[in-house]
């Protein structure tokens, strides 16, 4: 993983992309010492995305089925819709 200030990338921005894009490296990008962003692959983007689709379809074939093994306990789609979302926040 390749670190670099703001200043830096704005200065190597093509460089630091043939390097995300060729090299299959990752770019954190800091300002005042913290990361604030991340360049990465169009292909890890898609990965990522496939792993989030994955979960989201997990966690709705867990909610069906427990609404199936006891229907009487529904809740509104905004209750589910916070449930996921709260199962999805990084710890």
């Amino acid at each position: 993983m390749i670190e670099v200030t703001v200043s830096e990338a704005r200065d190597n921005l093509a460089d630091l992309l043939g390097k995300v894009q060729h090299g299959h490296e990752d770019v954190t990008i800091k300002k005042h010492g913290k990361a604030v962003a991340v360049m990465i692959s169009v292909e890890a983007m898609e990965y990522y995305e496939r792993l989030e689709d994955a979960e989201l379809a997990r966690l709705g074939d867990q909610a069906w089925a427990e609404y199936q093994a006891n229907p009487a306990e529904r809740i509104s789609h905004e209750a589910l819709w916070a449930e996921i979302e709260a199962d999805l926040k990084p710890e």
